[in-house]
């Protein structure tokens, strides 16, 4: 019986060819569903959520060895993520630091920065230089910032450019945005780029229970701003400092428990996994450190040096340490390849896994603009331009704390200051400040109008 079934479909025309072809077809679909099962699934992009902790250090964070354990949920976060253990800001305050993030351009190519007669204001950014909010909102992102710092990365200096949705109200303390960011969070389906501005470390130092007390040194007599003090003449003595320090690290450590609550909401949503997710900062914070206090006072490493850890979509390369320095302009091009957009020619970002220039620039207080410059371990400021111009370098294998500066004089330093000129050449005319009854009571509020 089954010979004669064989035979009649042998027999039938066409039945060989056929039956060959199907067999071939089984056999390549087992190979494709094979190759399928062993390689990594296609994921769609994600989201982009981008979370910018003003005035954090890195050098205060438990990731990066600091003794006090302040990022505990940091620490977690890294171990699904790269952390890059020696990034740099292009700026040492907000508005030149944000705006380079949001653009991929020095400072003196996006325009957001110090004013020279008022140290305290700043140009907003150029109307031609596109954001990351705009690029990834003509992709189709659903774009919303959530921002506390309404002083300076505020409408009114362009920060708000390209976000559908921009929150600067009641976001005062890392918990409010938190929560916020809870409310708003669309249903799973629709990308979204998220940026999250946390403002907690700065000033005033006002970490709350049981936060303020978390770290050994709270003394309430010596207030909550230590820039009050040191500007002020008085002279810091080590309990001053220790007071200082342990409020700014609980205010570190509150913020760690709130980026936890954020995470936590995100992996809830679903929405985790294929997210790349960055947590960095704007700039440090001087702690008495070179007779300063605050920041955007001098490019010492304390400001410049910043954390910078990424997770990948799909936890690529989780758990890698990259120990060569980077610049944080490199978040941009990160940003833009994730989300599947080219590269605009006249970005001065480049990968953050490339080899790369490391610079930082800004205007003094009495309008000089200032250069920093990397090569291996030394670091270069030129102060100035022209035949006014002053260098200074610093070797950082050597001298850490920069308190032993030579003068720049060898022939690769001067390489670096020629390379200064081909790339951060002359700032750009920027647009002039605006300034309103409630920003400068703003202004007022963190300390930077008295």
């Amino acid at each position: 019986m089954t010979s004669a079934r064989t035979s009649a479909v042998v027999d039938r025309p066409g039945s060989r060819v056929r039956a060959g072809l199907a067999r071939c077809l089984v056999a390549l679909a087992i190979v494709i569903l094979a190759i399928a099962e062993a390689a990594p699934r296609a994921r769609r992009p994600g989201d982009v959520v981008l979370i910018v902790v003003d005035t954090l250090r890195a050098d205060h964070i438990s990731l990066y060895g600091y003794p006090r354990r302040t990022t505990p949920h940091l620490d977690v976060f890294a171990r699904e993520a790269v952390t890059y253990t020696h990034a740099i800001s292009p700026a040492t305050w907000t508005v030149p630091a944000h705006g380079s993030l949001f653009t991929g351009r020095w400072p003196s190519f996006h325009g957001a920065e110090r004013i020279a007669s008022d140290h305290n204001l700043a140009t907003p950014l150029l109307g031609d230089v596109p954001t990351l909010a705009e690029f990834l909102g003509a992709v189709g992102f659903r774009t919303a910032a959530f921002v506390a710092n309404t002083a300076y990365v505020a409408r009114v200096l362009g920060f708000a450019r390209g976000f559908a949705e921009f929150f600067d109200r009641d976001l005062n303390v890392a918990g409010e945005v938190a929560d916020a960011v809870r409310r708003w969070l669309p249903p799973d389906g629709e990308r979204v780029f998220l940026f999250l501005n946390i403002l907690d470390p700065h000033e005033p130092y006002e970490p709350p229970p049981p936060f303020d007390t978390r770290f050994p040194g709270k003394r309430a007599e010596y207030g909550t701003t230590m820039t009050t003090l040191v500007y002020g003449g008085t002279a810091v003595t080590p309990e001053m400092r220790a007071h200082f320090v342990s409020q700014y690290d609980g205010e570190i450590a509150y913020t760690d428990e709130m980026l936890a609550r954020i995470i936590a909401e995100l992996k809830r949503r679903g929405r985790y996994d294929d997210a790349l997710i960055i947590v960095t900062s704007d700039h440090g914070e001087i702690l008495g450190e070179h007779g300063l206090a605050g920041h955007g006072v001098a490019p010492y490493e304390e400001l410049l040096h910043v954390p910078l850890v990424v997770k990948l979509p799909g936890g690529r390369r989780r758990g890698e340490r990259v120990r060569r320095r980077v610049s944080t302009l490199g978040v941009f091009a990160m940003i833009l390849e994730t989300a599947g957009v080219p590269m605009p020619p006249e970005a001065d970002a480049r990968a953050l896994d490339e080899p790369h220039a490391v610079w930082a620039e800004d205007i003094t207080y009495e309008g000089e603009r200032v250069r920093v410059g990397y090569d291996g371990p030394e670091k270069l400021v030129v102060t100035g331009d022209g035949d006014g111009r002053t260098r200074v370098s610093y070797d950082l294998a050597k001298d850490p704390a920069e308190l032993h500066p030579t003068n720049a004089s060898d022939d690769h330093l001067r390489a670096t200051l020629l390379a200064f000129a081909s790339v951060l050449r002359p700032a750009r005319a920027a647009a002039s400040p605006v300034i309103d009854p409630e920003r400068e009571a703003k202004l007022r509020a963190l300390g930077y109008l008295r």
